[in-house]
Order: structure tokens, then sequence, then C-alpha cells
């Protein structure tokens, strides 16, 4: 795409008046001298449409070649990162004529906040490759493409601007901010082990059940050689569920119930990341769903951590469920589905719990995240209580993000109930208000 800039629109102004002056006026501004008639007859308003005109076309055929042999390719090694972490992207601007470039202007469009690939170049010699590295500090969870990329350059009187557009072939990946727990209250006899109950494990567990013909999508560590080589056919074995291994993570992403102070913040530029990478501090977003994503995530990677079963249950823009499993691999499920959560659900945490409860094995922890007072809360808890089940709850206070209403009546309702409660304020650091040894108004009987 060829743009035509201001000098352009001057010097056509300036062409046009010349021809003008040339047709109005054939003498000239400035008649020539006697002696000079007969050798002659160039005049000032000639001279200066030629060199307006020639300008014009000399600055076409410029523009129209200035980028032809120019490639720019974007690199990554990691399209995996978390909110916090510093994304690494190198651009490579290579050209392949021999022949000197005077400018190149790289211009970074891609939805990645604080995006930094933008720079401009000059005097890029022949067959000669230029390497940049852009930093950016993630701020925002979510997928991203990197691209697409705009190339520009143009003639040495700034004429015209010829533009191309690379459009963007890769996608980042922004997982939340996770926090490194090296604790977390749970609920007093809760540890892995104790009595299996009948039902069927997709994951290896303690308690062995028997075995079964193979079935395509086994997992091959599965397979029991000994009986297989007895009825000659693949034969694979199968576990049963232990109840008390089992933490279920429940995300409250109903619209009502959450409250946000932040705006949209473009991180700042860190091109010398090298020179103060210690300067960098990262902050969640002042919005309680942001928290509540976090510590989520957080929280699952601890439990997985320790060896326990994990499920995640959140009802946003689609209610997602995820069952309980153990290994990076289930984490790395929980982290990706928490990065495109958004907090515009309509089912309350109550209908949320109803909804599964029927489904999650008795005795098995579950945690709470959640802003909410509403009283329908004090039902959703008492609603696990009542199935044998092991409350937490992770309370996001949402007065400290702008809220008019104070939870301090609704965490004493809890107390009563001697369920551990975690109270996460505004700024606060995520880690201190999830691994305190003893939960904030948690009574031991």
């Amino acid at each position: 795409m060829l743009v035509l800039r201001k000098t352009f629109w001057v010097i056509l102004g300036v062409f046009l008046f010349a021809l003008l002056g040339g047709y109005l006026i054939p003498s000239g501004i400035f008649p020539v001298p006697a002696s000079l008639q007969n050798q002659t007859t160039i005049r000032i308003f000639t001279r200066i449409a030629a060199i307006s005109g020639g300008a014009i076309v000399l600055g076409w055929l410029w523009a129209q070649f200035s980028l032809v042999g120019i490639v720019v390719r974007r690199e990554a090694r990691v399209l995996r990162h978390q909110v916090g972490q510093i994304f690494e992207e190198r651009f490579r601007v290579i050209n392949r004529l021999p022949v000197v470039r005077l400018w190149l202007e790289i211009l970074d469009e891609s939805e990645l906040p604080g995006a930094s690939g933008s720079r401009v170049l000059s005097l890029m010699g022949p067959r000669q490759q230029r390497t940049y590295v852009a930093y950016t500090l993630l701020n925002q969870r979510g997928a991203f493409r990197l691209g697409p990329t705009r190339i520009s350059s143009g003639d040495p009187l700034g004429i015209f601007r010829k533009v191309v557009e690379i459009p963007g072939t890769q996608e980042l990946i922004v997982l939340p901010f996770v926090a490194n727990l090296h604790r977390f209250p749970s609920p007093l006899g809760q540890f892995p082990g104790g009595k299996a109950i009948l039902q069927k494990a997709t994951e290896v567990t303690p308690q062995a059940a028997g075995v079964r013909e193979y079935l395509p999508g086994d997992a091959l560590r599965s397979i029991h050689w000994p009986t297989s080589a007895r009825k000659n056919r693949l034969m694979v074995k199968e576990f049963e569920q232990d109840p008390q291994a089992d933490v279920w993570i429940i995300l409250d992403a109903e619209s009502r119930v959450h409250f946000s102070l932040s705006e949209n913040v473009v991180p700042p530029r860190i091109d010398h990341i090298w020179l103060r990478k210690t300067e960098l501090a990262f902050n969640l977003p002042q919005d309680t769903f942001e928290y509540g994503v976090s510590a989520a995530g957080s929280i699952g990677a601890y439990y997985l951590k320790q060896g326990r079963s994990v499920g995640f249950i959140c009802a946003g823009q689609a209610f997602v469920v995820l069952p309980a499993e153990r290994g990076e691999r289930q984490l790395n499920k929980i982290l990706e589905t928490l990065a495109f959560l958004k907090p515009n659900g309509n089912l309350p945490l109550l209908a949320v719990v109803e909804a599964e409860a029927t489904q999650i094995p008795r005795a098995s922890t579950i945690v709470l995240v959640t802003p909410s007072i509403h009283p329908s809360m004090d039902l959703t808890i008492d609603t696990l209580l009542v199935r044998r089940m092991k409350p937490v709850l992770v309370h996001i206070d949402a007065h400290t993000f702008g809220a008019n209403f104070s939870s301090e009546e609704f965490i004493d309702r809890v107390c009563l109930r001697n369920v551990p409660v975690l109270r996460i304020r505004n700024n606060e650091p995520l880690t201190e208000a999830l691994e305190m040894k003893t939960p904030s108004y948690y009574r031991e009987d």
C-alpha cells in the first residue's frame, strides 16, 4: 500500500502553480536578458515545474521499490507465560538486495498490552541483517496473536510511504499469576489415603479394583502384562477413587458479585531488562475476579504438588467442570481454563454447588473462592457440610475493591460453622494471604 504524505501535496501544489504561471506569464517572472533571448527559451516556471514533477516521479519509483527484498521475522522461544513474567521476542530484519536502505519502520500491532516491538532502523547496508529483542511485562491473561507487523519505508524527501503488512502466525498464551505456596490450611483430618469407594478413577490411585480389556486411549503404563500374556490380549488395570485425596476448587464467576478499581494500564517499556531487572515489580490488577483467578490457580498448584487429586468448577461464560486428576497435566488444564475465564456468569455459587455436589465424593475438600456475602452463601456452606464435605472459604474482601459493604458479619457467621476462612485484601501479597498458618476467624473446638 502506498501512502501520500503531506510533502506530496505541497510539491504537487508547487507543480500546478508552476504550470499555471508558465501558461499565464510566458516570459516568466524574471525576463531573459536581450543578449540571451536567442540562446534559450527556458523560463523560471518551466524549471520549477520540471523539478517538482521530477521529484514526484522519482519519489514514487523510490517508494515502490523501498521494501523489495526486505524480510522481517518474529521469533519467540516460549509461547506460554504467566502474568507477571517477562515475554521476550526477537525481531530479525533482513535486507536481501545489494542496495542501501535509508530507513525502515517496524510497527508491532499485536494486541498484547505493552508490546514493545516497534523500531525505526536507519542506513541498513547491502545484504545486511539487523536483530533486536523486545521485552514485555505481561499484565493480562488470555491469548494474544503476535502480529500483524507493519513495515514501512519511503523516498528521501518524504513524499510517499510504502507500507506492507505481515499477518501474525503465532499466538501467545498468558496464564494467570500463580503464587508459590509452601502451605495452605486444609480441614482437620483430611489427608491422602483412606477408605476407597466403588467408583472408577481415570488416573492411577493406591486402590486397584481389577482388570479389563484394553481400549484405545488407555495409558500403556496401566497394562497388566501377566494377565495380558495369559489371556492372549491386552488387559489394563482399573483403579478406584480415593475420596479423601480429592480437592475441588470452585470459583465464583457471577458478574453481580465482582468489583474492580483497575483501569487498562499499559506496562512500562523494559528494553534494557538486563540492567534493571531487580526494579521490576508486578501487582495484580485491582479486580476481585483477577485475585480470585490467581488464588484458584495457586491453590490448585499447591495441592497438585502434594500429590492430591484436584478438580475445578466455574460457571463463567460457560459452565466448566474439570474432573479431579493428579499431575502436571491437570495443572496445565486448570491454568489454561483460568486464562480465558471472564466474570460474566449468571449462576450464583449456590446453584453451581447444588448442580455438581452429587458428582463429588464425600469427604472431599471444597475450596470456595468468592467475594460474595449474599445470604445464599450460608446455604452453600451448609449444603457442603450436610453432604459431609470439608469446605474452605477463600474470601476476597470486596470492600477493599470499592464495594460499599463490609464482610465482617458474613465471616463471623462462617466462623460459627468452624470452617477455615482466608481473607484476601486489595494490594495484599497473595502468598501471605493464602499461607496463613492459622486461618483468620478460624476457631478450633
